[in-house]
């Protein structure tokens, strides 16, 4: 194959593969962005039901002085304790807000040292959100555990610069054409 064509296929590829970056990347941001509009619905029906019931308590004791003031009391009370849960929610950037996050997202993620990453990256080059896509694979989470797998893929990046900053794995090139693998010069321990 002549040099020219030979160099436009590789470029072709290269472009092939950055837009099936994107792809799963505006995927993942469409998940992220779907998980806090649920969130912010749900925090929009409790606020409902505590003023609904609220409005009820302030209907029952409106006759005393005293009773409606700590009608109005708790009413602020209440309000003050639904914008906190949303205020929660929003900042938890699509997890779930509360105490019992773990019950509701299911088992935590297994501990991914630099072990568990070593072993996902080869010797043929591979892009970060192929090792992520590896990595998912390897602990066997299903496609309706994605707070789980968002939190496995916000692993990746970190992991991936402490790798190659101790030399146990190389990289080339820059942004969503950078590669990782495990070179002539790198050591894996198993």
């Amino acid at each position: 194959m002549t040099p020219n064509l030979e160099s436009a296929r590789h470029a072709i590829q290269a472009e092939l593969m950055h837009a099936k970056q994107g792809v799963e990347f505006y995927a993942a941001r469409v998940e992220a962005l779907e998980t806090a509009l649920s969130q912010l619905e749900t925090v929009d029906v409790e606020e409902a039901r505590a003023t609904r019931k609220n409005t009820r308590k302030s209907a029952n004791v409106r006759g005393t002085r005293n009773g409606a003031s700590t009608s109005r009391q708790k009413a602020r009370a209440s309000e003050s304790e639904v914008n906190k849960a949303a205020a929660k929610g929003a900042s938890r950037r699509g997890r779930p807000a509360g105490k019992d996050a773990h019950a509701q997202t299911g088992k935590s993620l297994p501990t991914t040292g630099v072990e568990f990453w070593l072993k996902l990256v080869t010797g043929e080059p591979r892009s970060a959100v192929d090792i992520a896509n590896a990595a998912v694979r390897e602990i066997g989470l299903k496609p309706d555990q994605k707070d789980q797998i968002q939190k496995l893929k916000q692993r990746v990046a970190p992991a991936l610069a402490t790798l190659v900053s101790a030399g146990k794995v190389h990289d080339s090139g820059v942004g969503r054409q950078r590669r990782f693998f495990i070179g002539e010069g790198s050591a894996k321990s198993s």
